[in-house]
C-alpha cells in the first residue's frame, strides 16, 4: 500500500487514481428483464477484484426480483397514502411501494432464468494434482506460498480446461501465478527464475490465447526493475511499457498497485518521455487519539449475584461492560465546531465505538496464556494444565518428528513413479504440510484437538469429521493470522499491537466477531488464504492420523502377583464406531488416565456478538452498510450455505431499492430505551435472593428425588422411576441454563440501566425483522420486556390514562373482556395495583400471580407514578403499551380468502366483546371430550373436566406456523404434566394423542378457509420442486452430449437423471418488493479417505436438490410471515412518518399510551390497505412468469384413459433413461411453440410426446395425481401413519425466531438428528439390501408448468377491520 503522504505528493499517484476509477468502470446490473433468453455473465474489471480474489469457479446465476423501482412502482404494491387516516397529514406519506387499485403489470415484473451453479469439475488425481476445482484451487494457493511454481503451473495447465483463455478468472490465475513468482525471486533474489517468468508471458500465455492485462504488464515491469541491470535493464522496462502502449494499458497499469512508489520513480525515469520526472517525498504519519477517559463514580447499585457457570463468558460480558462500570468522560476534538445537539451526538457515537472496541478487546485469559504458548513452543502449560505436561510435552515432539518425516517422505517420492494408495496420499497433502513450520503444525493439532475434547466433554466420544474440521481450520486461521501480523508491519506499532490482541482473542467468544469479519476481508484480499470445508477436513484429518499415531499416555498398573508397579505405555486417543439412525460413526475417545487427569475445561461460547449501542444506529444502505458503527452486521440473515437470497438481497437493493424496508427496520433500530429502574431494583433483590421469583430460574432447585421402587416391583416401577429422574434431571438442567441467560440479562441491565441505547435490526429471509443485542430486547421474555421503557416521554392525555390501565388488565390476564370492563378491573385492583409498585417483593405480591409478572409490575409501577403526579394526566409516560393481533396467522388467512367465518373468530370482524379463538376451541374440545365420556369412553372420563384454555392455547397458535401433529402432541403432553402431576404417565401419554386429535378436528371445522389456501400454496410448491427450468435442461444436455475427458464425472444419456435437477426453489415477491428464497436443499456429501477412516463434507452450492417436503410444508408459514413482516414494515413507517414512537414483536405493535388510538387506525389502515390487493392473485401471476417456461414432472392415473394412452404410445420404444430423452423433447416442442416462425410452430404442434397426448385428451388438473402437499403440517390435519410422523418430527419449524420460538417454549420440537456441516461417512448403505419396488399405479410425464387458479374468495368486507376493537387489542 501507498503511504497517503506519497499519495498526496506524487503527481504520478493522482494519475494512477484517476486511471483506476476509469478501469473499475460500471458494474453490470443484476436485473435482467424476462426476455432476457441467454445468462449474461457479469464480471469485475480484470484490474480490480479479479486481481486481489480467487476466480470464482462458478458460473453466474441469474436472479429473478421484482425489486425493480418500475416493480415498487406499478407491479407491486401501493401508496399508503391513500389509505392514511384523516387524522394524519398526506403530505407525510412518502412514496412506498403498493397500489392494489393498478392492474398487475406483468413486463415490469423483473425475471432472470435461474442459471444454478455449475457443478464442480473433477478431476483424475494425477501426482498429487487434481480433485475438484475448490481443491485444486487450495493446492495452487498453497503451492505458491510454500514456493512450488512447478506445481502451481501444472495445476494452471489442468485448470485451463474449466477456464475459457479469454475469461478473466483464467487471466487471474496467470497473473497470481507472475505476480507471486516475480516477489519470490525478488525476495530470494534467484536469478535463474528469470527466463521462467519471461517465457511464461512471451510464448506460454500466447500459446494458450490468454491476452495480458494491466496487471500482467506491471508485474513484468517490476520483475525488470528489480532483478535486471543497467542497459538491460533499461531495455527490457521500454519493452515491456511499450507493448502495454499498444494495447493502450500504459496508463492503466499506472493504477495497479502491484508497482511500488520507488517502482514508480524508476519507471518514471526509464520512460520520461511518457512520463516525466517525479519526486516521492514519504513522511512518518502521526496519529493521536482523542479519547481521554477519566473515572467518576457512579450510583452504588448492589451486584449481581453471579450463577457457577461453565467458562469463563460472565467475565467476558463484565469486560465488554467495563466503559459502564465508572462514569467515563469522553473528550470532543479541540478543533470541534458544532452544536449542542451535533456535540451530543458525537459524543454518543464516540462512545459507542469504544464499546465496540471493548467488546473486541475483551481478553480471554486463558486463551492468550494458550496462545503465548502454542506459538513459542506448542504446547498448553497453563496452571490448569500442569498435571499433564510433561506427556503432552512428548506428543508434541513426537508430533514434530512426524511431520518432518512426512515432509522428507514426500520429497524423497516426488519424482518417483506412484505406486501406492499411501504414496498417493502423501502427493495430495505433502504441500500443505510445507505452509507452517512443524513446531506450530503440531501445537496447533494438539491444542485443537484437546480443546474439541474441552469443549464437548473429556468422556465423551466426539466424531473424527469433527476434530479434524477444527484442526483444518485452525491451521487455516493461523496462516491468515500471520499474513494480517505481516501487513500490518507497516501500518505502525499501534496497528500492530491492536492487531495481535485481535488475533489472540479470536478463539473467545467476544473475539469472534472481529476475527471473522478480518477473516472474510484477509480471505477476500488473499485467495492464498481461502480454504474450503474440503481442504479444511483433508488437512485436518491428516494432522489427526498423525496424532493419533504418536500420543501415548502412561498407564500404571500393578502386578497383583508381585505387587510392583509398571508403567505401560497406551495410545492416548481410541477410535471406535458406533451406529447412530443406521449410520456407523467414526469416534475418538481420550484414555479414561488423562480423562481422570485433565479437569474438563467448559466452554466460554455462552457469550453473545453484539451489546446494544449508545447511539442510533446507522441506517441500512446496503447489504452489509448498516447497524453497528464498527461491527458489520448482514441486512438480511442467511441459512449457511445459501448463496441465492444474498444475490437476489443485492439484486432488490441495487438503485437505493427496498426502500420502505430498509426505512422500516432504521425506525425500530431507531427506537431510544431506558431501563426501568423501579423493575430493575426489585429484579435485582429477588435475583440475589435465588429464590424462584416470577420467571427467574432459582439458583438451587429444590426437587426432590422420587423415592426408587422396591426391586419386587417390576420391570413397569423401574422404568417408571428412571423416566421420573430423567425428567427431574432434565428440568435442573434447564433451571441452570435459564438462569445463566438471565445473569447476562441482568448484567446487560446493570450496566446500562443509566444510558439511553438503541437495538439495531435486520431481517431474515422472510422480511421478518429481529434485534441484533441477544440479551435485552423486546423480543425477550417477560423479564427482559418488563425492564424496558422508551426513552422519550410523552404525556399520558385522557385517553393515554385509559390504555394504561386497559393494558394493564391484559398483563395481569384480564384480557377477555371488553375494553371497559379491563379499565374497570384497573380501577377495582387500585389498592393492589399501588401495594405491588410500592412494595415490590414485601407486599401483597399481587403482581406475581399475573400472566406477564414483571411487566405487570412495569404498568403497576407506571400507574402509580402518574396517579402521584400533580396532574396525572400530564405525567410524562415511557411505558410501552402493546396491541397483539389475535392469532395473527388465521387473521391473515382469514383475510386472504374473504372468509366471514374465521373472520369472526379471530376478531377481524366487529364485535361488542373480543372473540377468542383458543377459547373457542377449548370449548368445541371440552364438549367433545364429556360427550364422549358420557358414552364410556375410560379415557374421555379421565380427562373431562380438565380441557381448559391453556391445554389447546400453544397448539392452537403454533398450527398456522407449521407444527405436527406430533409435535402438538407433545404440546399438549407438557401441559398435562404441568397442570395435572397426578396423572399416570401411560394417561399422559395417551390423554395427550386423544386431545391433540380433538383440536385439530376444531381447527379443520373452524377454518376451512385457511385450509383451501394452505393446499393451493402446498400444490404450486409440489409442482415447482419436482420442475426443471430451460438452462438446467440445457445444462442435461450437455452432460448428456459433450462429456469432458477430463472430468472424473461421466455422463452419457443413458445415466443423465432429470431429477437431479430438481433445483427450483420456491420464490416470491413481498409487497414491499422483498424477494423471499426458501433455502430448503438436500445437501450432498462428499466422501473423502483419510488413513484413519472416510470422511464426508456437505457441500453447500445450489448443484443440491431442493428438499422437497421442506419446501412443502415450509411455504404457506413463511408466506404468512412475509405478509405479516409486510403489515408490520407499513405500519412502522406510517408510524413514524406520524411522529409516533414504535416498536415490534412481529405482531405486537408498541407505542406510548397517548399515542395507542393513532397507531391503532394506522396498523388497520395498512392491514386493510395490503389485503386490499389481490394478494394470492398477484403471487400467481408472479409464479406463472417466474417458473412459466419450466417442465415439471407429472403423474396421472395408470388406468385413466391418458393414462393407457401414453403407456401406449411408449411400448415397442422403451429405452434407458426414458424420463431424460422426453424431457429434451419436450423442450423442444415447447420451444418451437413459443417461436414467432408460423413453420417452427407447426413443427411443433405435429410433435407427439406425452404431454401433446395429455393435451390433445383434453388432460385437466383434475387428472393429475399431486401427492398430499401439506402432509402432517395442514391446518387440522391428523396423520395416517403416527409412527412415520413421529419420526419426522417438526424440521420445518423455524424456532431461531423468537417470536416463534416463544410459542414452543419448554419441549424441544426440532430433529434429533441435524445436518452439520461435516459429518461421517455413512458405511453401513454399502450393506443394506436394495428395497423392492412396489408395484406402480401411476404413469409419468412431463408438462408445462402451470398452476391451478387460487381457491375463490369468500365476499368478506376486508374494510369492516377498520370498525372491529379487538382487532389489535
Amino acid at each position: 500500500m501507498l503511504s497517503r503522504v506519497a499519495r498526496q505528493k506524487n503527481a504520478i499517484f493522482h494519475l494512477r487514481k484517476a486511471n483506476a476509477y476509469r478501469a473499475l468502470g460500471t458494474p453490470s446490473t443484476l436485473r435482467l428483464h424476462s426476455s432476457s433468453a441467454r445468462p449474461i455473465s457479469v464480471g469485475n474489471s480484470p484490474n480490480t477484484a479479479a486481481e486481489k480474489r480467487r476466480p470464482s469457479l462458478q458460473s453466474h446465476r441469474n436472479l429473478a426480483t421484482a425489486a425493480d423501482p418500475s416493480v415498487l412502482n406499478h407491479a407491486s404494491y401501493m401508496s399508503i397514502e391513500d389509505t392514511l387516516p384523516q387524522s394524519l397529514d398526506h403530505s407525510q406519506a412518502q412514496e412506498t411501494s403498493f397500489n392494489p387499485h393498478e392492474p398487475f403489470d406483468f413486463s415490469s415484473l423483473i425475471v432472470v432464468n435461474e442459471v444454478p451453479q455449475t457443478h464442480l469439475k473433477t478431476f483424475r488425481k494425477i501426482r498429487g494434482i487434481g480433485g475438484d476445482t475448490e481443491e485444486m484451487m487450495a493446492n495452487f494457493d498453497m503451492s505458491l506460498r510454500v514456493g512450488r511454481f512447478d506445481r502451481a503451473a501444472a495445476l494452471i495447465s489442468r485448470l485451463s480446461s474449466v477456464h475459457a483463455p479469454d475469461s478473466p478468472e483464467f487471466l487471474a490465475l496467470h497473473n497470481r501465478y507472475l505476480k507471486d513468482m516475480v516477489a519470490h525471486m525478488i525476495m530470494s533474489r534467484q536469478n535463474d527464475m528469470i527466463w521462467p517468468v519471461q517465457k511464461w508471458f512471451e510464448v506460454d500465455m500466447p500459446a494458450g490465447g490468454v491476452q495480458p492485462d494491466a496487471t500482467t504488464f506491471a508485474a513484468m515491469i517490476r520483475m525488470a526493475l528489480r532483478m535486471l541491470h543497467g542497459s538491460k535493464r533499461d531495455r527490457t522496462v521500454r519493452r515491456y511499457w511499450e507493448l502495454a502502449k499498444k494495447v493502450d494499458l500504459h496508463e492503466e497499469l499506472l493504477a495497479v498497485e502491484v508497482l511500488t512508489d520507488l517502482d514508480l520513480g524508476e519507471l518514471s525515469e526509464i520512460c520520461s518521455s511518457d512520463l516525466g520526472h517525479a519526486k516521492f517525498d514519504l513522511q512518518e504519519l502521526e496519529t493521536s487519539s482523542n479519547l481521554d477517559l477519566t473515572p467518576e463514580n457512579l450510583d452504588q447499585v448492589a451486584e449481581v449475584l453471579s450463577s457457577e457457570q461453565k467458562g469463563l463468558g460472565l467475565s467476558s460480558l463484565k469486560e465488554s461492560l467495563a466503559l459502564f462500570a465508572d462514569k467515563y468522560h469522553i473528550s470532543l476534538p479541540a478543533d470541534f465546531e458544532g452544536s449542542e445537539e451535533q456535540k451530543k451526538d458525537l459524543l454518543q457515537q464516540l462512545k459507542q465505538r469504544q464499546v465496540e472496541t471493548d467488546t473486541m478487546k475483551s481478553a480471554h485469559d486463558r486463551w492468550q496464556v494458550e496462545f503465548e504458548q502454542m506459538t513459542r513452543v506448542g504446547v498448553d502449560v497453563a496452571s490448569s494444565k500442569k498435571k499433564i505436561k510433561n506427556f503432552m510435552s512428548q506428543w508434541h515432539t513426537d508430533l514434530v518428528a512426524k511431520i518432518n518425516n512426512e515432509k522428507r517422505l514426500a520429497a524423497e517420492e516426488e519424482g518417483k513413479p506412484i505406486r501406492t494408495a499411501e504414496q498417493k496420499s502423501r502427493c495430495d497433502y505433502a504441500v500443505f504440510l510445507d505452509c507452517l513450520d512443524a513446531d506450530r503444525l503440531a501445537a496447533i493439532t494438539m491444542l485443537a484437538a484437546i480443546g474439541t475434547f474441552t469443549r464437548v466433554g473429556m468422556d465423551s466420544g466426539i466424531k473424527v469429521s469433527s476434530i479434524a474440521s477444527t484442526i483444518g481450520r485452525d491451521v487455516q486461521d493461523e496462516l491468515i493470522a500471520i499474513s494480517c501480523l505481516k501487513k500490518a508491519e507497516s501500518q505502525g506499532t499501534q496497528r500492530v499491537k491492536m492487531l495481535k490482541q485481535l488475533v489472540s482473542n479470536r478463539k473467545h467468544i467476544d473475539g469472534r466477531p472481529a476475527w471473522k469479519h478480518l477473516s472474510e476481508t484477509a480471505q477476500k484480499d488473499d485467495a492464498d488464504l481461502a480454504w474450503s470445508a474440503r481442504v479444511q477436513v483433508r488437512i485436518g484429518a491428516v494432522l489427526t492420523s498423525f496424532l493419533f499415531d504418536v500420543a501415548k499416555v502412561p498407564v500404571f498398573t500393578k502386578n497383583e502377583e508381585t505387587g510392583e508397579n509398571l508403567t505401560t505405555m497406551q495410545p492416548a486417543f481410541q477410535h471406535a464406531y458406533q451406529i447412530s439412525f443406521g449410520k456407523r460413526l467414526g469416534l475418538l475417545n481420550l484414555h479414561p488416565e488423562i480423562v481422570k487427569t485433565i479437569k474438563a475445561e467448559p466452554p466460554a461460547d455462552v457469550i453473545g456478538r453484539h451489546l446494544p449501542m449508545v447511539c442510533e444506529p446507522r441506517p441500512w444502505t446496503g447489504p452489509k452498510d448498516g447497524g453497528y458503527l464498527i461491527y458489520q452486521s448482514s441486512i438480511v440473515r442467511t441459512t449457511p450455505g445459501e448463496g441465492l437470497q444474498p444475490l437476489y438481497i443485492k439484486a432488490a437493493l441495487k438503485n437505493d431499492g427496498l426502500k420502505e424496508i430498509r426505512r422500516g427496520l432504521d425506525v425500530l433500530g431507531g427506537t431510544g430505551w431506558v431501563i426501568n429502574r423501579d423493575v430493575f431494583d426489585i429484579m435485582l433483590e429477588a435475583w440475589n435472593t435465588g429464590e424462584v421469583v416470577a420467571n427467574l430460574s432459582p439458583l438451587e432447585p429444590n426437587l426432590e428425588a422420587p423415592p426408587k421402587p422396591d426391586p419386587k416391583a417390576g420391570v413397569a416401577a423401574e422404568k417408571e422411576w428412571q423416566n421420573q429422574m430423567r425428567d427431574m434431571e432434565n428440568q435442573r438442567s434447564s433451571f441452570h441454563s435459564q438462569r445463566c441467560f438471565q445473569n447476562f440479562q441482568m448484567e446487560v441491565a446493570r450496566a446500562f440501566r443509566k444510558e439511553t441505547f438503541y437495538l439495531p435490526h435486520n431481517m431474515d429471509f422472510r422480511g421478518r425483522a429481529y434485534p441484533l443485542p441477544p440479551y435485552l430486547n423486546q423480543m425477550g421474555a417477560d423479564n427482559a420486556r418488563g425492564l424496558l421503557l422508551f426513552s422519550k416521554a410523552k404525556p399520558l392525555g385522557v385517553s393515554g390514562m385509559r390504555w394504561l390501565k386497559i393494558h394493564l388488565a391484559g398483563l395481569a390476564g384480564f384480557d377477555k373482556a371488553s375494553m371497559a370492563e379491563r379499565e374497570q378491573f384497573a380501577n377495582d385492583n387500585l389498592d393492589n395495583i399501588l401495594d405491588s409498585a410500592d412494595n415490590g417483593l414485601h407486599g401483597k405480591r399481587w403482581w406475581l400471580k399475573a400472566e406477564d409478572p414483571w411487566q405487570c409490575l412495569a404498568a403497576c409501577c407506571e400507574l402509580r407514578n402518574a396517579l402521584r403526579h400533580p396532574n396525572p394526566l400530564e405525567y410524562p409516560s415511557r411505558l410501552p403499551i402493546h396491541q397483539d393481533g389475535s392469532c395473527n396467522g388465521l387473521q391473515h388467512y382469514a383475510a386472504l380468502g374473504g372468509d366471514k367465518i374465521g373472520a369472526q373468530q379471530v376478531n377481524l370482524e366487529p364485535s361488542d366483546r373480543p372473540s377468542d379463538v383458543y377459547t373457542g376451541v377449548s370449548e368445541y374440545v371440552k364438549k367433545s371430550v364429556a360427550e364422549d365420556a358420557a358414552r364410556g369412553h375410560q379415557l374421555a372420563a379421565v380427562l373431562d373436566g380438565k380441557i381448559t384454555r391453556k391445554i389447546v392455547k400453544q397448539t392452537v397458535m403454533t398450527n398456522v406456523y407449521g407444527v405436527t401433529f406430533m409435535g402438538a402432541m407433545r404440546q399438549v403432553r407438557k401441559q398435562l404434566v404441568d397442570h395435572y402431576p397426578e396423572m399416570s404417565l401411560e394417561e399422559k401419554r395417551q390423554g395427550s394423542l386423544y386431545i391433540a386429535r380433538k383440536i385439530f378436528q376444531a381447527l379443520s371445522t373452524m377454518f376451512n378457509g385457511a385450509s383451501d389456501i394452505q393446499h393451493w400454496l402446498g400444490d404450486c410448491a409440489s409442482r415447482i420442486t419436482q420442475s426443471v427450468s430451460p438452462e438446467c435442461i440445457e445444462e442435461l444436455a450437455k452432460e448428456a452430449l459433450l462429456p469432458d475427458p477430463e472430468s472424473s464425472d461421466s455422463y452419457d444419456s443413458k445415466t443423465v437423471d432429470p431429477t437431479r435437477k430438481f433445483r427450483s426453489t420456491v420464490i416470491w415477491t413481498t409487497p414491499l418488493g422483498l424477494p423471499v428464497v426458501q433455502p430448503y436443499r438436500t445437501r450432498k456429501a462428499r466422501r473423502i479417505s483419510t488413513t484413519l477412516q472416510d470422511l464426508s463434507v456437505i457441500d453447500y452450492n445450489a448443484e443440491d436438490v431442493v428438499s422437497r417436503r421442506k419446501q412443502l410444508q415450509a411455504f404457506p408459514p413463511n408466506f404468512i410471515h412475509s405478509l405479516d413482516a409486510t403489515h408490520m414494515m407499513l405500519s412502522a413507517n406510517a408510524c413514524d412518518r406520524a411522529g409516533l414512537t414504535f416498536s415490534a414483536v412481529h405482531d405486537s405493535f408498541w407505542s406510548h399510551a397517548s399515542d395507542v388510538d393513532s397507531m391503532n387506525r394506522i396498523l388497520r389502515d395498512a392491514f386493510v390497505h395490503m389485503h386490499s390487493d389481490d394478494v394470492i392473485g398477484r403471487l400467481y401471476a408472479e409464479f406463472n412468469v417466474r417458473y412459466g417456461k419450466n417442465l415439471f414432472l407429472a403423474k396421472v392415473e395408470k388406468s385413466s384413459p391418458i393414462g393407457k394412452a401414453i403407456t401406449k404410445h411408449r411400448k415397442g420404444t422403451q429405452v434407458k433413461n426414458q424420463r431424460f430423452l422426453e424431457l429434451i423433447a419436450e423442450n423442444q416442442r415447447q420451444i418451437l411453440l413459443r417461436s414467432d416462425d408460423p413453420e417452427d410452430q407447426a413443427q411443433g404442434r405435429a410433435m407427439k410426446t406425452t404431454a401433446s397426448i395429455f393435451e390433445s385428451m383434453g388432460g385437466t388438473d383434475d387428472d393429475l395425481i399431486i401427492a398430499n402437499s401439506m402432509g402432517a403440517t395442514d391446518i387440522g390435519k391428523i396423520p395416517d401413519d403416527l409412527a412415520t410422523a413421529e419420526r419426522r418430527a417438526d424440521s420445518n419449524i423455524d424456532l431461531n425466531d423468537p417470536a416463534i420460538g416463544s410459542l414452543f417454549n419448554d419441549f424441544d420440537l426440532r430433529d434429533k438428528v441435524t445436518s452439520n456441516e461435516i459429518i461421517d461417512f455413512d458405511e453401513s448403505t454399502e450393506d443394506r439390501a436394495p428395497k423392492k419396488k412396489a408395484a406402480t399405479s401411476s404413469v409419468w410425464l412431463w408438462l408445462p408448468l402451470r398452476f391451478r387458479n387460487v381457491p375463490t374468495k369468500g365476499d368478506w368486507d376486508i374494510t369492516r377491520i377498520r370498525e372491529s376493537e379487538y382487532f389489535f387489542s
